[in-house]
């Protein structure tokens, strides 16, 4: 009896989420100060890296973040900088956006850390720092994708956890009830938060090939027939960041798919090169993830 109570809960909450989602009544929350005005500087032409520099120097944690990145091992040279504007003369004003868009919206999901949900907010941090990591590093050594595209796409992919996880505290039920919010959330988070990452993009005005990661990061069958894009690029380290590890003798799913086979022709190579690749992929995750 107790478990069909249970179900008939999570089953009603995730109806009137998907509902929202598809009549667009999701409640969205508004896009952070410091990610509308990075925007503006951005598409202003005559905007410099003083600029970026000034506006970042406010926010402290930001700011000694994108320092510690410049002076990471991928990135630093001899001399380790001290300003933000030494780390994003170093870093280059792309890459420094596409942190900054990441680490806005990283300290927008964890502020928003609520009762019972604090593990899927925690999740959901660490899965976009690393799908990033590695999303960068596979453009960089195996694409002629944008590494710093690759790398916003791989932070944003899974956005849409944080209006879902916003709007299952509003549910009086649920915040009672930390068994309920739990079970609720591991049905209603991965089935929905491809969808309502694809709204809150849109309504953030980033770009059309973003808001299709959001949407298309777990589709294996995906077939564009194309060169490889940045959606294949996301789409392959998130799924190579499923798996426990790197095993040459079992075959993942991932190793049919077409965009797999853009980058390799089969699964022996994927591993080999991956291993060489290994330290990269690690220092670039330790550094989005500090």
């Amino acid at each position: 009896m107790i478990q069909l109570t249970l179900t008939e809960q999570v089953n009603a909450v995730t109806k009137t989420l998907t509902e929202d989602i598809k009549n667009n009544k999701l409640d969205l929350p508004s896009p952070p100060d410091l990610l509308i005005e990075l925007r503006r500087l951005g598409n202003d032409p005559d905007s410099t890296s003083t600029d970026i520099a000034e506006l970042v120097k406010h926010d402290v944690n930001i700011a000694g973040r994108l320092i510690k990145i410049a002076n990471c091992a991928l990135f630093s040279s001899r001399t380790p900088v001290s300003s933000v504007q030494s780390a994003i003369t170093r870093l280059g004003l792309k890459k420094v956006q596409s942190l900054i868009t990441g680490l806005v919206l990283g300290q927008q999901i964890m502020r928003n850390k609520t009762k019972g949900l604090e593990h899927f907010c925690q999740q959901a941090w660490q899965d976009s720092n690393d799908i990033a990591a590695l999303s960068y590093i596979l453009a960089q050594k195996k694409s002629t994708v944008d590494p710093e595209q690759a790398l916003l796409a791989g932070i944003t992919h899974n956005i849409g956890a944080l209006p879902l996880i916003l709007k299952l505290n509003t549910v009086e039920a649920l915040r009672n009830d930390p068994k309920v919010m739990t079970m609720v959330a591991d049905v209603v988070i991965p089935k929905l938060y491809r969808k309502a990452g694809h709204l809150i993009l849109q309504s953030w005005h980033f770009s059309p090939e973003i808001i299709h990661v959001a949407m298309e990061h777990n589709q294996l069958s995906r077939d564009t027939q194309n060169e490889v894009d940045t959606v294949d690029i996301v789409l392959i380290a998130y799924h190579l960041h499923q798996l426990p590890q790197y095993d040459r003798e079992n075959e993942p799913l991932l190793s049919r798919s077409p965009a797999f086979k853009k980058l390799w022709p089969d699964w022996q190579t994927a591993v080999e090169e991956l291993e060489l690749f290994a330290s990269e992929i690690e220092q670039m995750k330790s550094d989005m993830r500090s």
